[in-house]
């Protein structure tokens, strides 16, 4: 069945494993008026390597431009300041996230913009949430919700546990919630229209968090089997 849905996706204008997951799970669903806005991906000089890398990362390594004309979608480049009026153009029924940093201001005021975040917002916002939700033994969890000028902020419209396990590791869990983000981006499309409120997520009490120091990463998994003890399902 064709989903009629026109929705537009942002990512990087680079092989990137969400931004595939994303448009394999759409492609899936029947949906064919997509298309991917591509930002410029800018690689830091000295990046960020930490203890224990979570996050799946390893992309198909097939260039963007390439994945979605075999998927029959649309492509285009874009840059921060640009994007606004190329949505503006494209008229899209759904904006959602597969890959960005900090959009501009004007953008997430004059579209509604659908994006997932790896933690129980407003619990844990910034980085590494689930590492942070680990240390500082609160509810992991996955959230997705419109976007505001305040980071990991906005309105919900979805938010779930992960289920902790017995058997599980620190990564078997880190990849259940990745999973989740993926399966609730991809089925908000469906769940929006159903729903009459979006409660705010905008909170002074929980600070962004950076990057978790090393320091603190060094001693995460004795954290981690400590926080299943507590958390775990029967």
């Amino acid at each position: 069945m064709i989903n009629q849905s026109k929705i537009a996706v942002i990512s990087y204008n680079t092989p990137h494993r969400k931004t595939q997951d994303v448009l394999n799970g759409l492609k899936a669903k029947g949906y064919e008026k997509i298309k991917v806005f591509a930002l410029p991906f800018v690689q830091r000089e000295n990046p960020f390597k930490p203890i224990y890398q979570h996050r799946p990362s390893k992309a198909i390594e097939v260039e963007p431009i390439e994945f979605c004309k075999n998927f029959g979608y649309a492509f285009d480049l874009t840059t921060a300041e640009t994007l606004n009026e190329q949505l503006n153009d494209f008229e899209a029924d759904y904006v959602i996230i597969a890959g960005a940093g900090l959009l501009p201001d004007e953008l997430v005021e004059n579209h509604k913009i659908i994006n997932t975040h790896p933690g129980f917002l407003p619990l844990t916002r910034g980085l590494d949430s689930l590492k942070w939700a680990i240390t500082k033994d609160v509810k992991i969890g996955v959230t997705t919700h419109f976007v505001d000028t305040e980071a990991d902020a906005g309105f919900l419209i979805e938010q779930k546990l992960v289920p902790i396990y017995g058997n599980d590791t620190f990564h078997s869990v880190a990849y259940r919630q990745y999973e989740m983000e993926i399966e609730m981006l991809i089925n908000s499309v469906e769940l929006i229209p159903t729903l009459t409120d979006f409660k705010s997520l905008s909170s002074n009490e929980f600070e962004a968090t950076r990057r978790m120091p090393k320091a603190i990463e060094e001693s995460l998994m004795q954290a981690f089997e400590n926080y299943k003890q507590q958390f775990k399902v029967d």
